[in-house]
């Protein structure tokens, strides 16, 4: 009997890796290749994940994108106005009712202006629909959070009587 038990239990094992990734799983593999086409400038890449039609908000206040072709040259501009970046992600969470999806996550960029080292952090949420079998960015939030402000420089000394 108990024999019996195990043989199940790696049979269902192998049943399980054969039926490949999740869709989570999947979408996080999206997320992943967006992140990493990002940090090296590689839109061709980057726009095989997002829709034709997706909208995004920009992280600085600017108006909402419509359209790959609109978004596209946004991130181009702001990838050429610096050196190598570097983006981590961290603390991601992807929830999915379907064929649409939602991942919120945080993030730090590092990257060079000149000699001038830029660190920001922000947070995204994306909406992910599947569309044709594959998993595509259709609205993209971005949020920076604000730098903190510098220390307090300490007050200059009085001289004393």
């Amino acid at each position: 009997m108990g024999r019996l038990v195990v043989v199940g239990l790696l049979l269902a094992v192998a049943i399980a890796l054969q039926a490949g990734p999740t869709e989570e799983q999947r979408i996080e593999e999206t997320i992943d290749a967006v992140v990493k086409a990002y940090s090296s400038g590689d839109y061709d890449t980057m726009g095989q994940y997002y829709a034709p039609d997706v909208t995004v908000v920009p992280g600085d206040y600017g108006p909402t994108l419509s359209g790959w072709t609109n978004v596209m040259p946004r991130y181009r501009q702001a990838h050429l106005a610096y050196g190598h970046i570097e983006m981590a992600r961290e603390n991601t969470r992807i929830t999915r009712r379907g064929n649409i999806a939602w991942a919120s996550y945080q993030w730090q960029l590092a990257g060079l202006r000149g000699k001038e080292l830029l660190e920001v952090q922000g947070q995204t949420t994306l909406i992910l629909e599947k569309r044709k079998g594959r998993w595509l960015i259709v609205h993209n939030h971005t949020s920076l959070v604000p730098a903190p402000p510098p220390p307090p420089k300490p007050a200059a000394s009085q001289p004393q009587p």
